[in-house]
């Protein structure tokens, strides 16, 4: 089966394409950022409750990811099969956010458990239902080697850019401390109103994207005979072959061990900024903030590299820029105490590792769009929803990772959370575990990458050779 239209989108379309990428990323990130401390914090939920969610969640993303993306290359809808759950997953995630961020923390701890894990499910499952079609949809808006690169650099930059809200500009805008919660964070009101505002956003991103690819909606395919054991075989065929194909795999591992680092840096770094080097709010949002500007900026740069140097190339590039760039924070570690006198140091850090990281995020899913010509070179089919949905998964066990790392080294480096500052020692360690520990994640994904070998001019032989074989198959009247 081939889902290519013959048709190149214009830049509105793919800008409206990457707008999708808007909502997502907000409700997305807050989950990341935030649902740990809103459940500890603010529902006054046991740490033990909060690590099983996660345990379940991640277990239920394993099985759903790429579930889903099978159903989104199989289903048969005039809507589309990737268009039907764009929208399906628009509406539904916006209700199972709001219904996440507004539990009442007077209910008994039992009535929040389940309140919280059947919404924490329900949100992750409608996420899944949305981005992972939507992810297939943008490998299907161009053949086109260096086009797709533009797309999934626009799709990017507005990821970045909704990130860079939900984990600065929020800080700013609803935690501001009340007379009743002079810690802004505690304030269970604010979390409400960020869920409405995300919501919104979501539904309006949502059917920007769906209105700007309307024209890429597949004719309706033949309805499938297959038995549900076919289907359940050709399922786990398709699921393999993702798996052994060298150039897909390298791709797959390579982005989930720079996400790790990404996220590594997304969770750690908020302990290591507070009490490594004792930044107040502005300051860390300061610095955050110029590290995705820098990130968002970067992306028609790294689409440019990619087109010059080859994607493989420029990503390994962005892989010893983000080393240099967490090599930077290491020796600030070390120096700590002159960086807290002049937090201003840690611009270096934040624009190198900004620009860094800037190739890693968007730069692999092209890669990926191009290692479905291989696909459909050697099996004559396109499952671009597999593929994304396992790098969906990917993408989502590297932030539970993180996570879960954060508890580990928080317990072995003895971090009192009752103190406003951290021994020397535990906070020279913050840094320390951060810097190092992200440097051996994108040593991991270096070394995950050695084995791709596509390029432009293999990726054109592909699509001629697969053109050629439709053609004589199908010949024109």
């Amino acid at each position: 089966m081939t889902n290519r239209s013959g048709k190149e989108p214009n830049l509105i379309e793919i800008t409206g394409y990457g707008t999708g990428n808007i909502g997502y990323g907000l409700i997305s990130q807050m989950l990341t950022s935030y649902l740990v401390f809103y459940a500890t914090a603010v529902l006054r939920m046991p740490g033990r409750l909060i690590g099983l969610i996660f345990f379940i969640s991640v277990a239920w993303d394993a099985v759903s990811d790429p579930i889903m993306g099978y159903l989104s290359d199989h289903t048969r809808s005039r809507f589309g099969n990737r268009h039907l759950y764009i929208i399906l997953g628009t509406i539904a995630v916006s209700i199972t956010n709001l219904i996440l961020w507004n539990i009442d923390p007077a209910r008994s701890v039992d009535s929040k458990f389940i309140w919280l894990l059947v919404a924490v499910l329900l949100t992750k499952t409608f996420l899944t239902i949305f981005f992972t079609p939507y992810s297939a949809l943008g490998a299907e808006l161009s053949n086109d080697y260096n086009t797709r690169s533009l797309v999934q650099a626009i799709k990017t930059a507005f990821f970045l850019v909704a990130i860079a809200f939900a984990s600065a500009g929020f800080m700013f805008v609803f935690f501001a401390p009340t007379a009743e919660f002079p810690i802004g964070q505690l304030n269970p009101k604010a979390y409400s109103n960020i869920s409405i505002l995300t919501s919104i956003v979501m539904i309006g991103t949502g059917i920007s994207t769906y209105i700007s690819t309307k024209r890429f909606i597949q004719p309706v395919p033949p309805k499938n005979t297959a038995s549900t054991k076919e289907n359940r075989l050709n399922f786990m065929k398709t699921l393999r072959f993702c798996l052994v194909q060298k150039d897909y795999r390298s791709v797959l591992l390579g982005y989930l061990f720079t996400n790790l680092a990404s996220a590594m840096i997304s969770t750690i770094g908020l302990h290591t900024f507070t009490y490594t080097f004792l930044l107040n709010n502005f300051q860390i949002g300061t610095v955050f903030g110029l590290q995705f500007i820098i990130s968002i900026l970067s992306q028609p740069i790294w689409a440019k590299i990619g087109s010059r140097i080859e994607k493989s190339n420029a990503v390994r590039l962005g892989l010893k820029i983000s080393i240099l760039g967490c090599t930077l924070l290491f020796v600030s570690t070390i120096f700590r105490n002159q960086v807290m006198n002049h937090y201003q140091f840690l611009f270096l850090y934040a624009v190198v590792i900004g620009f860094g990281t800037g190739g890693l995020f968007s730069l692999p899913l092209s890669m990926i769009a191009d290692t479905v010509d291989v696909q459909e070179f050697e099996t004559g089919e396109r499952n671009e929803g597999i593929y994304f949905g396992l790098l969906t998964f990917a993408y989502k066990i590297s932030q539970s990772l993180a996570i879960l790392l954060l508890g580990f080294v928080l317990d072995f480096i003895h971090f009192d959370s009752t103190l406003p500052v951290q021994t020397p020692g535990t906070a020279i360690l913050l840094g320390v575990f951060l810097s190092i520990g992200s440097i051996i994640a994108l040593l991991l994904s270096a070394r995950a990458y050695i084995p791709y070998s596509l390029d432009a001019h293999t990726v054109t032989q592909l699509q001629l050779k697969i053109l050629n074989r439709q053609t004589s198959t199908h010949p024109k009247n």
